[in-house]
């Protein structure tokens, strides 16, 4: 009889380890020095146009020429505007409309593709402020949204009258 007790003994001792053990290894799997492999909701494929997932690609905007004209929006009603792009920046000038005659202004700039012919496009301005605009060239459509703290947007047309050194996407 005795054998038979050491054997049951023995096997619970083996459980009550084993038990034990994986939940240990469970505890240190979800402990925040080991934390669990977090996968998205859902992966994307890659997108050569944008880089996603991989990169950020941007637009170097060298050499282009923009005139931009928004005959709707609170700030910029009846404005139209011709930009100048460096690699790094747009000097703007308004050449029509109530701000004609105003000093250009200059600021760097980063430009993301959307889809083809359509940007994003943003005017970095000092203190922190920047202005948004995305620029649609197949429908000629261009809408902005001011740094303001109403967020005035603005809704135009944009053009390009002078390529720059490198294609649009």
């Amino acid at each position: 009889m005795r054998p038979a007790r050491t054997l049951i003994a023995a096997a619970i001792a083996v459980v009550a380890i084993a038990g034990a053990a994986s939940g240990v290894a469970a505890a240190a799997t979800n402990s925040p020095a080991a934390p669990a492999a977090h996968k998205p909701p859902y992966s994307a494929p890659p997108n050569k146009l944008t880089g996603y997932p991989k990169r950020i690609n941007t637009i170097n905007l060298n050499g282009y020429q923009i005139v931009t004209s928004y005959p709707l929006g609170k700030l910029d009603a009846g404005n139209t505007y011709l930009q100048k792009y460096t690699a790094t920046t747009v000097t703007a000038v308004a050449i029509a409309g109530p701000y004609k005659g105003s000093a250009p202004v200059t600021y760097g700039y980063v430009a993301l593709p959307i889809t083809h012919n359509i940007i994003e496009l943003v005017w970095l301005e000092p203190n922190s402020q920047h202005n948004s605009f995305v620029y649609n060239f197949t429908d000629h459509e261009s809408s902005v949204v001011t740094y303001d703290s109403a967020g005035d947007p603005s809704l135009g047309s944009v053009y390009i009258v002078k390529k720059g050194e490198f294609r649009l996407p």
